[in-house]
């Protein structure tokens, strides 16, 4: 008997789940065709590296706020062919949200939260970007572009960005994207009703911290996982009301996509690296901490 009422409850449960977040597929589904148009355009490339050299933090956060970790993964290998400075990277790096962004989309209460999240990540990115290069960093040799870019070994990861779909007709990609993102979505909040059902929503707060100074500490280190289920995890938690909007940031400044791979797997000086990773995880702490406080 108890098997069965667990089974009932777990049925419960992935029907719940499944009431509450569908009407999330139409959404995510047109959010990915407007990203997939504006990535599939036939863009100048020399005049975004010229303007990312010129202007650089300044540019580097605009850029970095679209959703798609492609930026990031550039930013990455312009920085390793010294074609842009370590505060322009920053900058890209911190402004970006990976698949934050389409996730509150498909939240329409949320929509005020999409607005504040874009000001505060351009804003926290540019400081950082100038701060570091202006003061910490400001002997920086850049060379001109060339054409001797790194280029990723496709026959490892078959696409620059393990959640896109370049191969296929944009509508189905587009589509691909909304079904791998709402498994995500699906998943977690699954788990977390199935944990409130049986540990109690304040137990959980608790395991997550919830309301503490230390959450965004928590959520920063969880944001370097170098995959876009770190941005969909945390949103979700924060639709949840799991996460804070501080931490929510903090773990978003630390997500930049497999831009840090890019670092760590092509760069030859892993103390940089390291450093780099280090003022993404202290911005992400200052942040964090300010806000919810």
């Amino acid at each position: 008997m108890h098997i069965l009422e667990e089974g009932d409850t777990v049925l419960h449960m992935l029907e719940h789940t499944l009431h509450d977040i569908w009407m999330m597929i139409p959404l995510l589904y047109i959010s990915y065709l407007v990203i997939e148009y504006f990535e599939r355009r036939e863009n100048n490339d020399d005049f975004l590296f010229r303007k990312l050299q010129k202007y650089g933090p300044f540019v580097g956060a605009i850029v970095g706020i679209f959703p798609q970790c492609g930026f990031s993964i550039l930013a990455a290998m312009l920085y390793l062919n010294r074609n842009i400075t370590i505060g322009t990277l920053l900058s890209v790096f911190i402004a970006t949200s990976d698949e934050a962004i389409p996730v509150l989309i498909a939240n329409p209460e949320l929509y005020t939260s999409i607005g504040k999240i874009l000001v505060i990540k351009i804003f926290v990115a540019m400081v950082v970007g100038y701060l570091v290069d202006k003061i910490v960093y400001p002997k920086q040799k850049l060379v001109m572009f060339s054409d001797e870019v790194i280029e990723d070994d496709e026959e490892e990861s078959g696409s620059a960005c393990p959640c896109c779909y370049v191969e296929y007709p944009m509508w189905i990609s587009a589509l691909l994207r909304t079904l791998k993102i709402f498994g995500f979505i699906f998943i977690t909040t699954f788990i977390l009703n199935l944990l409130v059902h049986e540990i109690s929503e304040e137990t959980l707060s608790k395991v997550l911290l919830t309301n503490s100074i230390w959450q965004p500490i928590f959520a920063s280190f969880f944001g370097l996982i170098p995959n876009c289920v770190a941005s969909v995890v945390l949103t979700q938690l924060y639709v949840a009301n799991q996460v804070s909007f501080a931490s929510l940031i903090a773990g978003l400044i630390t997500n930049a996509g497999l831009g840090i791979v890019v670092l760590i797997r092509y760069g030859n000086n892993k103390k940089q690296t390291l450093r780099i990773i280090g003022w993404l995880v202290i911005t992400a702490w200052i942040v964090g901490i300010v806000l919810s406080i």
